[in-house]
């Protein structure tokens, strides 16, 4: 049975990405808010996906049956199955997958997913509408 799933990524605007290669070339630590973003991509775990909670943007909707197949859309199509709401890049580690049947959870982990737990409403904010 086909259920809509909301994907939630991290995008990095231009001026962040500035700020973070000029922290980078002046060997000055990395802004608190990238350390949280590499973590969900390098070691993804509930807990670093919770940290970075505040960064996450709704990109799209995609209808499909599966996770799995929520990933092979994002990535091969068919198009048909997103609806985008803003820019976004394939389903990869650290993303977010929220089935809005049953309000579901999970974040793309290496291999497979792993589960955030149940989503209500005033847990998604105003970001994540």
């Amino acid at each position: 049975m086909t259920s809509t799933y909301k994907v939630l990524q991290i995008r990095l605007t231009d001026e962040e990405v500035k700020e973070v290669n000029k922290a980078t070339k002046q060997g000055d630590a990395l802004p608190e808010w990238y350390e949280r973003y590499l973590a969900t991509r390098f070691q993804p775990t509930e807990e670093n996906v919770r940290a970075a909670w505040d960064l996450y943007e709704t990109v799209a909707f995609i209808e499909a049956e599966t996770l799995h197949e929520v990933f092979e859309v994002s990535n091969a199509g068919p198009e048909d199955n997103i609806d985008r709401v803003a820019d976004m890049h394939s389903v990869s580690v650290g993303d977010v997958l929220i089935n809005l049947k049953t309000y579901t959870a999970k974040y793309v982990d290496r291999y497979g997913f792993g589960l955030i737990g149940q989503v209500y409403y005033n847990q998604l904010g105003e970001k994540h509408g």
